[in-house]
């Protein structure tokens, strides 16, 4: 029996996590990263979280069925006490019924969250700016639909417009650097992509030179943003030097 105990602990345990929604792994853990059409990563990713959800489906099903059934003996033995004319077994029928209605309910519950699990993306960014999580769903519309040669410029506009939307974001005034950088993400990308995209003969070479247009001026403000950061910076230091250093005699 004690030799015993810490297999029950480890079935209970693997028991617990597949009946837990998880998100499905991203490959190489960044959802910045694009998702190159036939990747066997993504692929293997993909397959290991649809695994895992069929087994958790799998065990909530077996688990439903031998609650039920034991509930079902239950109801049969209680009928031939109701049919005996026990009140007892009466009252308890009527429980043993809600219960298995709740479980149910239960099992249909949790079997949908095991089906709807979050993504990844919505993980690691549930708590981002509006404007960075519209970039992320950009991304992920359009890399696929893109030829592979513009994928890199594509994932470089990305991630350049990525970084001037984190060094604007706390920018008290609309300066021209906030201005473009929000515009990139909201208004530029989509409308070049959407253009490529719904294109007869679509022109990837234009669009790898609109997006590289994009990225310099990301890059641009990214650099101006940190190099103005570190002269605040050192204007702090200075302020605090000369507030705090004692007068030399």
């Amino acid at each position: 029996m004690t030799r015993s105990r810490p297999h029950l602990r480890g079935g209970a345990r693997l028991a617990r996590q597949l009946l837990t929604p998880t998100p499905d792994p991203a490959p190489g853990g960044d959802p910045w990263q694009v998702q190159r059409p036939g990747d066997p990563r993504a692929a293997l990713a993909r397959g290991r979280g649809q695994a895992r959800r069929l087994g958790g489906v799998g065990l909530l099903i077996v688990l439903t069925l031998v609650a039920l059934s034991f509930l079902g003996t239950l109801s049969v033995l209680l009928g031939i006490g109701v049919a005996s004319g026990s009140d007892v077994a009466g009252w308890l029928l009527a429980l043993t019924l809600l219960l298995s209605f709740a479980v149910i309910a239960w099992s249909a519950r949790r079997a949908r969250r095991l089906l709807r699990a979050p993504t990844p993306d919505t993980v690691t960014l549930h708590a981002a700016p509006g404007d960075e999580l519209g970039l992320l769903r950009t991304l992920r519309q359009y890399e696929r639909a893109l030829p592979t040669p513009s994928l890199p410029a594509f994932q470089q506009a990305v991630t350049a417009t990525r970084d001037a939307l984190r060094v604007t974001e706390h920018a008290s005034t609309l300066t021209r650097d906030v201005f473009d950088a929000r515009q990139a993400a909201r208004e530029d990308l989509p409308r070049i992509l959407g253009s490529y995209a719904a294109a007869h003969t679509p022109d990837h070479r234009e669009l790898d030179r609109q997006l590289q247009l994009i990225e310099a001026r990301m890059t641009a403000i990214t650099r101006e943003q940190a190099q103005a950061q570190r002269r605040d910076q050192q204007a702090d230091t200075t302020f605090l030097r000369d507030k705090y250093t004692p007068p030399q005699d």
